[in-house]
């Protein structure tokens, strides 16, 4: 399965839980610490520790490859490939500036299913050349190339669902995009994926508690790949100046905190730019000021170590690259040192939610607070 790769924060989050293994073909792959209950698992095999060890080994390659077709395949499409995490529903291929073409989709999404029922083939091939019988099915106690087979089939077949974020699911949306734009299809797809959530939960319930967590799984995927994609297609185009706050209040660095905190209960504003004469030097956060001594100036409490923007700054790189990982309510759009704007992560989702009844081009004019 592909997602987009997450906010700097969520991958630290990631990288907080996961183990590095290596690097293949130049992506890095790592495991979620959760991966080892698999091996506590296996490890409890009927047939001996290192007989069930051995397979959770091979199942692990397969996924693998699995992930590394999606991986490669988008890295020729144009997509930068950051990681393959290991997960025990399986794996995930972390990319970024995905290609919105969809064809380029579809080839992406396809080509992991694909490589899993190449392996079952090739291990269908391999069975028949030793003796060894295809059918009937055991995963569980069959020889070890019989149920490489039908795992890699299963794996194949159920990535196949159209069960959006699923390989199948982004199937399913490269053929909706043919008819209808990127946000309606990825809403569709979103909605077909819930409803076959809600299915596995409840087969789950009566027949194996993992396809609940599955379901959960693709549910929660569906939800936030939903909103991510509407998100990405409302900022796409815009500049970090058709959200920013022009002109926002500023004060000096010398003034008294006690000053401040007299007047800025008066402006909706909540984040301060803070100069040096013309030059910007930091920001103020309003929160929690009252607490501070009233006889420090701006200039000793100020946040120095917060990044800046430009104006011209491309608004979604902005907001998720720089606004979101800094951790704060909002930041300073500065040129040549001087102040210009103020941007917020409220100011991004105005644009956003105001794109649904004016489209790019037709919004109304941002009234400007001073």
């Amino acid at each position: 399965m592909t997602v987009p790769t997450p906010t700097e924060r969520e991958q630290q989050q990631t990288s907080k839980w996961s183990l590095p293994l290596g690097r293949i073909a130049g992506i890095e792959l790592r495991m979620h610490v959760s991966f080892l209950l698999l091996v506590l698992l296996f490890a409890t095999d009927p047939a001996g520790p290192f007989a069930g060890v051995s397979w959770l080994v091979l199942i692990f390659a397969c996924v693998v490859a699995h992930e590394l077709a999606h991986s490669l395949v988008a890295r020729r499409r144009g997509a930068t490939v950051r990681e393959i995490v290991l997960l025990p529903i399986g794996g995930v291929s972390r990319l970024e500036n995905l290609p919105e073409n969809p064809r380029d989709e579809f080839t992406i999404a396809i080509v992991g299913p694909l490589m899993s029922f190449a392996i079952g083939a090739a291990s269908a091939v391999a069975a028949l050349l030793v003796g060894q019988k295809i059918v009937p099915v055991d995963l569980y106690t069959g020889a070890i190339l019989h149920r490489l087979i039908w795992f890699n089939v299963l794996v194949g077949a159920f990535n196949l669902l159209p069960a959006y974020p699923l390989d199948g699911g982004r199937v399913l949306r490269s053929f909706l995009e043919r008819s209808h734009d990127l946000e309606t299809s990825t809403r569709i797809a979103a909605r077909v994926g819930r409803a076959l959530a809600v299915v596995m939960i409840a087969v789950g319930l009566f027949a194996n508690l993992f396809l609940v967590i599955i379901g959960v799984f693709v549910w929660l995927g569906a939800s936030a790949e939903e909103a991510a994609t509407i998100v990405h297609v409302r900022l796409r185009g815009h500049v970090v100046r058709d959200a920013m706050l022009v002109d926002p209040v500023t004060f000096e660095a010398a003034t008294p905190v006690r000053d401040v905190v007299a007047v800025i209960r008066r402006y909706a504003q909540r984040t301060f730019p803070v100069t040096y004469g013309d030059d910007y030097v930091g920001l103020l956060h309003s929160r929690g000021l009252e607490a501070v001594s009233g006889d420090l100036t701006l200039g000793q409490v100020l946040d120095r170590d917060a990044p800046t923007l430009t104006a011209d700054q491309d608004l979604e790189a902005a907001t998720f690259e720089v606004l979101v990982p800094s951790q704060r309510p909002a930041l300073a759009v500065v040129d040549d040192r001087r102040v210009v704007g103020l941007l917020s992560r409220d100011d991004v989702a105005h644009l956003v939610t105001d794109t649904i009844e004016h489209p790019k081009g037709t919004e109304p004019p941002r009234p400007v607070q001073s």
